[in-house]
C-alpha cells in the first residue's frame, strides 16, 4: 500500500473509535450500548442521524448537488455472544448462543453479563486439570453443558446481583497491539466494530466538504444472526449502490498455510460468498479506486461467510451491491487479530469509490459491447 499524507491521521482516528467500541458488550439483539456510542460519534459528522425501530443507526451525509446518486455503506454493530438461559440452584448460569461461536474455545473464557444496571464479570468454568479423566482430554464440551461462574453461591444471590434469564453475555476484551510496533491488534468484536470505526473515519473526511454522492451510512444490528438489520435498512432507504464493510477469515496462519487472504496485504474486494455475488459494476468501481489511490487489494471468494451486502442487494427492485472485507485471524473469538494498515487501506478504497461513483457505469452489462 502506498503512503498517503492522511495515513497516520486516519490510523489514529480509526484506533480512537475502535478502542472504545470493543470495550462494549453488544451481542445481536442487545446492541444498546454500541448504538448509543455510535450515535454520539456520528451525530457531529452527518446532516441527520437516526436510530430506526430495529436499532440500526443510520447517518445521512447529503451530496452538494441535488439529484446526486445515493450510496448505502453498512457495517454491523453486533457481536457474537450469548444470553443467560438458566440460573442453577447453586448460582451458576447456563448460556444460549447468539451467533456462531465455536464450542472448542469457550471454556475458561472471561465474559461480561450485562444486567439492567451494570456489567458483571464472570468466567466460563472448566474442569480443573487435576480432575480430568482420559475421556475429558479429547472431548469438546458442548456449550449447553458449560456454565458461567459469577461468584454466587445460590440462585438467590444471582437474583440479588440483578442477573435475569435473557440478559446478554459477551466476551471480555480490549484493543491491544501484539508485540511491539507490529501494527497488528487483537480484541473481541473486531468483527465488525473495526468496520464501524472505518465508516466513522470516512464520515469525518466529509465533515466540512459535502461528498459527491449522498452517503447513507448504516451501522446495522443483528448481522450475526441473519443480516436482519440490513434488511430493514434496504427496505427503508432507496439507493443506487450498496457496499458492506466487514471482516473476513484470514488463512495465513500455520494450521492453514493458505495464500488466499493475508493480514497486511490490503483490503479485499469481495467476489462471492454465500450471501451475494458481487455486482460487476461495483467490483469495477472498487478496482478503479484501488488503482487511483495506490491501494493494494486482495480478492475474496469465501463461501463460508456472509455480509450485509447479501441483504442490501434486495433494496427496491434490486441494486448493485458488493463488499470490502478486511482479513481477520481467529474470527468469532475473544482474540481476533487484524492489521491496522488494512483498515487504513479500506478507508482509502471506500473514499476513492465514493469519489468515483458519480461517473461509474452501473450497468450489469453493456448490451452493445462484444
Amino acid at each position: 500500500m502506498s503512503s498517503h499524507p492522511t495515513d497516520a491521521a486516519s490510523a489514529d482516528a480509526i484506533l480512537a473509535q475502535l478502542r472504545l467500541l470493543v470495550t462494549l458488550t453488544g451481542p445481536s439483539g442487545s446492541e444498546e450500548d454500541v448504538i448509543r456510542a455510535v450515535f454520539r460519534a456520528a451525530s457531529g459528522l452527518a446532516d441527520r442521524v437516526e436510530v430506526d425501530a430495529f436499532g440500526n443507526v443510520v447517518a445521512v451525509r447529503e451530496a452538494a448537488a441535488p439529484g446526486a446518486r445515493r450510496l448505502i455503506l453498512a457495517a454491523h454493530l453486533d457481536e457474537i455472544g450469548f444470553r443467560v438461559r438458566q440460573v442453577t440452584p447453586g448460582g451458576f448460569l447456563r448460556l444460549e448462543k447468539v451467533g456462531g461461536s465455536d464450542d472448542r474455545i469457550l471454556p475458561a473464557q472471561r465474559v461480561w453479563i450485562r444486567t439492567s444496571q451494570e456489567r458483571l464479570l464472570g468466567v466460563i468454568g472448566t474442569k480443573s486439570a487435576h480432575l480430568l479423566a482420559d475421556a475429558d482430554r479429547s472431548r469438546v464440551v458442548p456449550y449447553a453443558e458449560l456454565y458461567v461462574d459469577i461468584g454466587a453461591r445460590t440462585a438467590d444471590e444471582v437474583a440479588g446481583m440483578d442477573v435475569r434469564v435473557g440478559d446478554p453475555v459477551g466476551f471480555v476484551g480490549e484493543l491491544t497491539e501484539l508485540g511491539r510496533g507490529s501494527g497488528r491488534y487483537t480484541a473481541h468484536a473486531l468483527d465488525d466494530r473495526a468496520g464501524c470505526a472505518v465508516l466513522l473515519a470516512l464520515l469525518e473526511r466529509y465533515r466540512d466538504t459535502p461528498p459527491p454522492v449522498t452517503l447513507v451510512v448504516a451501522f446495522t444490528v443483528q448481522e450475526e444472526v441473519g443480516l436482519r438489520g440490513a434488511q430493514a435498512v434496504a427496505q427503508a432507504n432507496g439507493a443506487d449502490v450498496a457496499l458492506a464493510l466487514d471482516m473476513t477469515a484470514a488463512d495465513d496462519t500455520p494450521e492453514l498455510a493458505g495464500a488466499h487472504l493475508r493480514l497486511g496485504a490490503g483490503p479485499a474486494i469481495k467476489v462471492m460468498d454465500f450471501s451475494t455475488l458481487a455486482h460487476p459494476a461495483v467490483r469495477r468501481g472498487l478496482e478503479a479506486a484501488a488503482g487511483a489511490r495506490g491501494v493494494a487489494v486482495q480478492h475474496e471468494l469465501l463461501k463460508g461467510i456472509g455480509t450485509d451486502a447479501g441483504a442490501l442487494q434486495h433494496a427496491g427492485r434490486g441494486i448493485p451491491a458488493g463488499a470490502v472485507s478486511v482479513a481477520n485471524r481467529s474470527t468469532h473469538s475473544p482474540v481476533e487479530v487484524l492489521d491496522l494498515a488494512d483498515l487504513v487501506g479500506a478507508l482509502e478504497l471506500l473514499h476513492g469509490f465514493v469519489e468515483g461513483l458519480p461517473d461509474l457505469d452501473l450497468r450489469f452489462v453493456d448490451l452493445d459491447g462484444e
